[in-house]
């Protein structure tokens, strides 16, 4: 019983990795499209503002993305500890 306890902890863990490491990545392409938005050589309030946008946006579909991957994985879980 202990090693099965163990071993959902261990598998947890790694989502939990799994999940911190694929927001950072999501973060990471937002903030290069920031840097691109840039990159045009004068900074106005429009081009930061929407540089932001275009980064908040670009981050959240990079990470729906890895997350519609994952679905069935959490959702079978959710629906174990429910039923």
């Amino acid at each position: 019983m202990a090693n099965q306890y163990t071993k959902k902890k261990l598998i947890s863990q790694q989502n939990r990795k799994e999940i911190f490491w694929n927001i950072v990545n999501a973060l990471l392409v937002g903030g290069v499209f920031f840097l691109g938005s840039l990159s045009s050589g004068t900074l106005t309030f429009n081009g930061i503002f929407f540089g932001l946008i275009t980064a908040i946006a670009v981050a959240l579909t990079r990470f729906k993305k890895y997350w519609d991957g994952e679905e069935k994985e959490y959702c079978k879980k959710i629906f174990n500890i429910v039923g």
